[in-house]
């Protein structure tokens, strides 16, 4: 159960965070959700929806609130940012949602903030490793949903395709959450056994087709009905869950990279131990020679998307 004092703070109430804070409803592990948003009268009519449904579940308080009461929080989520447009990649959303990101950080730093920042907004993994340069906080309390939803997308199309629980599918996404990021099959598994050995495998897709359908599963679904929203929700929810339970469960999350893989100075996805500090600590899969290069170019691009920033 949630200490009578445990609050989770969501900056940005569009569709991915006001989900967001309906799916940690739904968990009961928080005690207090703040929501944070530049239009006053639309943040009120959203916490006060939210709270209208707490009589179904557990003793929650939900309120629109102020960044000194958001530093008080145990998480805060960031999914503040400009409506997602997915007619090419997500990081053309950079030039807009930096600014607003940057802001936010520094006025929760400015409060005093000493937990958790969760990255929600896009391109979440150049957002990550600015929120991480930007707040001082330590390497593990800054941790993006990365590709989290992608996973579980591959999870859930290699589930579909071999007719088996894709909780029994383990499968990575690593790199970056876009059209660079990287299918690690050298370490697919179901139940044990290696993808290519179970039954049925035969069968499936091309692994260029399977990725493909992961990374355009987000835009096609945003096509379809003008956004997403549920599946990240999910991911964020349960990193929040890792967390307040202090679980140190293995979530595919973006982090700063500390010389894993080689890499430095970038943040990126890669399986990460997460529990009540956050980030608890990177593991470093063992790759393919054509997976490896496929991360470092990966990396590459996140890298040159930071260098073209303005200072």
């Amino acid at each position: 159960m949630p200490s009578p004092r445990t609050r989770i703070s969501v900056i940005g109430c569009g569709h991915v965070g006001t989900t967001c804070a309906y799916a940690i409803l739904h968990t009961r592990l928080a005690r207090e959700i703040v929501l944070i948003s530049n239009t006053s009268e639309h943040v009120l009519g959203e916490a006060m929806d939210l709270q209208h449904a707490v009589p179904l579940g557990s003793p929650i308080k939900i309120f629109a609130g102020t960044y000194k009461e958001a530093a008080e929080s145990d998480i805060v989520i960031l999914t503040v940012g400009t409506p997602a447009k997915f007619s090419g990649s997500r990081l053309e959303m950079l030039a807009g949602n930096v600014v607003l990101v940057r802001s936010c950080v520094q006025k929760l730093m400015a409060e005093g903030f000493s937990g958790i920042i969760i990255v929600a907004t896009s391109p979440v993994d150049v957002l990550t490793y600015i929120v991480q340069r930007e707040s001082g906080l330590p390497h593990g309390q800054v941790l993006g949903s990365g590709t989290l939803v992608d996973s579980e997308r591959l999870r859930q199309l290699l589930g579909e395709q071999l007719e088996v629980d894709p909780r029994s599918v383990h499968a990575s996404i690593i790199g970056e959450h876009g059209d660079s990021s990287v299918a690690v099959w050298s370490a697919a598994q179901v139940a044990g056994l290696p993808l290519t050995q179970y039954p049925g495998a035969e069968s499936l897709p091309t692994h260029e087709e399977l990725l493909i359908a992961v990374r355009s599963a987000g835009p096609v679904v945003a096509y379809l009905k003008g956004n997403t929203c549920f599946a990240i929700a999910s991911c964020v929810g349960r990193i929040c869950e890792a967390i307040l339970r202090d679980e140190r469960s293995v979530l595919t999350v973006s982090t700063l990279m500390t010389g894993q893989y080689g890499l430095r100075d970038v943040a990126l996805s890669t399986p990460c131990v997460v529990g009540r500090s956050g980030i608890e600590s990177v593991i470093e899969l063992h790759l393919s020679e054509s997976e490896h290069q496929a991360l470092e170019a990966s990396a590459a691009i996140l890298r040159r998307a930071y260098s073209n920033l303005p200072a």
